[in-house]
């Protein structure tokens, strides 16, 4: 879990403690993807990870960290090997190539 310094100002310690668990957080996503392989083979963007952990969150009473954050979690699960481009891309928000993501098997 995220942790302040005994030095930090009490706002920094509120926020340790209320910041999500990044172990966690990468579970999620994994079950994220997981969930998507069974509905669909292509993957999913970064964009699609954050509306679908959204939509997973409200159901299954997740904390949501902010989009950055699960990309940067993705990414560790991909550096893991957990995680893989599908060779398949969509697009972001803004219309931009983006790849998409599946879970290793």
């Amino acid at each position: 879990m995220p942790a302040a310094r005994t030095a930090d100002p009490d706002t920094s310690h509120a926020a340790a403690r209320t910041a999500h668990n990044p172990t966690a957080v990468q579970q999620h996503v994994l079950e994220v993807l997981e969930y998507d392989a069974r509905t669909s083979s292509r993957g999913l963007t970064d964009d699609e990870v954050f509306r679908s952990y959204t939509q997973h969150a409200r159901t299954k009473g997740w904390v949501v960290p902010t989009p950055q954050s699960l990309r940067s979690r993705r990414a560790e699960l991909q550096r893991a090997g957990k995680v893989q481009f599908s060779g398949h891309y969509g697009t972001t928000v803004s219309g931009r190539k983006s790849r998409r993501w599946v879970a290793v098997a």
